[in-house]
C-alpha cells in the first residue's frame, strides 16, 4: 500500500506542464534540465496573465484601485514566501530578480562595513556568481578571500574550514546544495561555526529550495538566497531572506 502511495502518476504531472506537449525530434519533449531552469507549470501561467490582464499597476506607489490590488497580490505572495521558509516576519523577505541579484545585494551591503586585514570565507563548491561577488569586494576593501577545500569526493573539508575561522572572519559564504555535484552541505555545522567567531553566513539556496524546505529559523541563517525560476516559478524572481540584521 505504501508504495502504491508513493508512486508518481507522471503523465498527470505532465499535463501541469504546457511546454512538454511539444515534440523534438518527433519525440515528445522528456526535459531533464530543471537543475539550470524549471518548465512553468499551467497554474503559474495562468496567474501571470491573470495579473497582466486584470491588476498590472505600480505597486507602493499608487491610491488608485490597480495599484493597491497589485500591491496587495505583491505582499500576500511575500507572505506565502515567508510561512515556506518559515522567516519570522515577512519583511524579512526581500524581493529581487534572483539569486545573482540577492548575492550581490549582500555583497554590496557590506561594502562599507568591510576594512582591511577582515576575512571572508567561501567554499570550493560555489558557483561562479558566489564567488565573483567576494573577490570584487576584497578588492574593493582589501580583505581577504579564503576558501574551504574539499575533497575527492566533493564533500567540503569541515576541519580546514573550522581551521580557517578566526577572529577576523566576518562572512562566510556557502551553497546549501551544490549545482556541479549535487552534493548536500552540511550547512548547519557551518553556520554553528562562523557565529562562534560572530561572522555572518549567506547560504545560496538555488539548487536547494527546489527539493529541501529550509527552516531558516531553525538554520539561525542570517541571508538565504534563491531563485524562483528552479522551483516552477516565473524568470526574473528571487528572494533574499535577511534575519540577523532586521532584527
Amino acid at each position: 500500500m505504501l508504495e502504491k502511495e508513493l508512486m508518481l502518476d507522471i503523465q498527470k504531472i505532465r499535463k501541469d506542464f504546457p511546454i512538454l506537449n511539444r515534440e523534438v525530434n518527433g519525440k515528445p519533449l522528456i526535459y531533464f534540465d530543471n537543475a539550470a531552469t524549471s518548465q512553468t507549470p499551467q497554474q503559474v501561467i495562468d496567474c501571470i496573465v491573470d495579473y497582466y490582464s486584470r491588476y498590472n499597476a505600480n505597486i507602493h506607489r499608487g491610491v488608485h484601485t490597480l495599484s493597491q490590488e497589485a500591491t496587495d497580490a505583491y505582499e500576500e505572495a511575500r507572505i506565502k514566501i515567508q510561512q515556506h521558509f518559515n522567516a519570522a516576519k515577512p519583511y524579512e523577505m526581500i524581493l529581487t530578480s534572483g539569486t545573482t541579484d540577492s548575492i550581490n545585494l549582500v555583497a554590496n551591503g557590506f561594502a562599507s562595513l568591510l576594512k582591511e586585514g577582515d576575512e571572508i570565507i567561501v567554499s570550493a563548491l560555489e558557483h561562479h556568481s558566489n564567488i565573483v561577488p567576494w573577490q570584487m569586494l576584497c578588492e574593493h576593501t582589501g580583505a581577504v578571500l579564503k576558501v574551504i577545500p574539499m575533497f575527492e569526493s566533493g564533500q567540503l573539508d569541515m576541519e580546514t574550514y573550522v581551521s580557517l575561522l578566526n577572529e577576523n572572519t566576518k562572512l562566510v559564504f556557502c551553497n546549501h546544495v551544490s549545482n556541479a555535484l549535487g552534493v548536500i552541505n552540511p550547512i548547519e555545522f557551518i553556520i554553528e561555526k562562523a557565529h562562534e567567531v560572530n561572522a555572518a553566513v549567506l547560504i545560496d539556496g538555488a539548487q536547494a529550495s527546489p527539493h529541501i524546505k529550509a527552516d531558516v529559523q531553525a538554520l539561525d541563517v542570517d541571508f538565504y538566497v534563491a531563485s524562483a525560476h528552479k522551483i516552477c516559478g516565473p524568470t526574473g524572481v528571487g528572494l533574499c531572506m535577511e534575519r540577523k540584521l532586521a532584527q
